[in-house]
């Protein structure tokens, strides 16, 4: 059964650049584009930003250099110097609760303006435009007019909304499972790692946990566990469990898996209690306010990034940036030694040497049969294979920037962002300090 529901809108908010998502990719868009002149609007569902590397509770950061350069120069860069110095990040460990506040800090400084608790829910079309952004918050339902917007919802949420071509999953459609991070509180850390137990890749751990799920202490066949991170002198980060089966687009689902994975979580605090040195006074303080999400919708762009490419090592006339995080594909199901087997297959193996990255070219931001529309982070177009290298934090911070730095120049030069060209994209992203080696000035 369906109804007809109509409403008259108010156009709340003019800018110039409207981003919606404000996880990392959203954040690096919207600062870039308003360093670049532009009035910048920054939408977002949740009350922080910083997407899956604040509210999920993601409790590192992948690489983030070739082992010589910054890959994430510029905006990536900055983020990463100033939580070093803020204790937003202690090397790769992420403080979320200070992580928030700079990211806060630096948007506000940017002068973008800032709508947390606001969801969107639909476009307004002309031609191949985007004419108006529908939301929805407290005080009501509302139109936002602007000249671009930029798709950094992690699931390509606007650019579906406009028309954009999409695929999602693996051949039968299935997508790497989530995890529902947790904070840690009473461990002993010292003692932990005496304990020479850490991760899926550690046989101690492994014979723990094959043990725990022959026990029935564990209920679910699972021996992928990514793990603890110590994140503050007093706090420790869980990166476990997998939640499989999983549709992050579908809330019904998502509900589901939250209330199992908050079980799941509880199981696991009572193994650590009572399996592994160190956590013998510890407590889950809190799960994340979202799940981590590992894998969504891919926009269909330009070009489709792709396996060949990053074996290759690929170069790109158009790039606007190059990264090398590995192939990092979950297996979709539980199963045991054989799962994770399979990951290990997937991953160990595709890991770059010293200086090595692949390029990025621009066209993976522009969706097919849309205009004024870029995306940004987990949801550019790629095949499933490089989504699982780029969609992680330092990525999202490469082409956010990218994104949100076409945007503006699109609007300084009267152009649609498919009509702006490579090289002059490229100039401006170099001087802001983005690592564009094959690219001279």
């Amino acid at each position: 059964m369906a109804v007809i529901y109509q409403k008259e809108l108010a156009i709340k908010h003019r800018c110039d650049v409207c981003v919606v998502g404000a996880g990392p990719a959203g954040i690096a868009a919207a600062i870039a584009a308003a360093r670049q002149g532009q009035s910048v609007m920054l939408f977002e569902s949740l009350a922080m930003p910083g997407g899956m590397s604040t509210a999920a509770l993601v409790p590192v950061l992948m690489p983030w250099t070739d082992g010589d350069n910054v890959l994430c120069g510029g905006i990536g860069k900055e983020i990463i110097d100033r939580a070093q110095a803020t204790g937003a990040m202690r090397g790769g460990a992420i403080y979320a609760e200070r992580l928030k506040r700079l990211y806060e800090d630096m948007l506000l400084e940017a002068g973008v303006v800032i709508s947390y608790t606001t969801k969107l829910i639909d476009v307004i079309m002309r031609d191949k435009h985007i004419d108006l952004a529908i939301f929805n918050a407290k005080s009501g339902t509302f139109a936002v007019k602007a000249q671009r917007y930029v798709d950094a919802s992690g699931d390509g949420d606007l650019a579906v909304m406009a028309g954009a071509p999409y695929e999602i999953g693996d051949a039968q459609g299935r997508m790497m499972p989530g995890t529902l991070c947790s904070l840690w509180a009473g461990v002993d850390w010292h003692e932990f790692r005496l304990g020479g137990a850490f991760s899926h890749n550690d046989d101690n751990m492994l014979a723990l946990l094959r043990k725990a799920v022959a026990d029935g202490m564990l209920s679910q066949d699972d021996y992928h566990l990514t793990g603890m991170t110590k994140t503050s002198d007093n706090v420790v980060t869980g990166n476990l469990s997998h939640c499989f089966g999983i549709n992050p687009l579908d809330e019904l689902s998502m509900t589901a898996k939250l209330i199992e994975n908050r079980r799941v979580c509880a199981e696991y605090e009572r193994f650590f209690r009572t399996s592994i040195r160190g956590f013998a006074n510890a407590e889950i303080a809190a799960t994340g306010a979202v799940m981590g999400v590992r894998e969504s919708r891919r926009i269909t762009g330009d070009y489709v990034l792709n396996a060949d490419d990053y074996q290759k090592r690929a170069t790109f006339p158009d790039e606007i940036g190059r990264y090398n995080f590995g192939i990092d594909i979950h297996p979709a199901e539980p199963g045991g030694d054989a799962s994770l087997a399979e990951h290990k297959k997937q991953y160990i193996g595709q890991h770059y040497r010293r200086g090595e990255s692949y390029g990025i070219p621009y066209r993976v931001l522009c969706p097919q049969q849309v205009e004024n529309v870029l995306c940004a982070g987990r949801c550019v177009s790629t095949d499933r294979a490089v989504m699982a290298s780029l969609r992680v934090i330092p990525g999202c911070w490469i082409t956010g920037m990218a994104a949100g730095t076409a945007a503006a120049m699109s609007i300084a030069q009267d152009c649609t962002p498919r009509a702006l060209p490579a090289r002059t994209l490229q100039q401006q992203l170099k001087r802001d300090g983005a690592f564009l080696p094959n690219f001279n000035v």
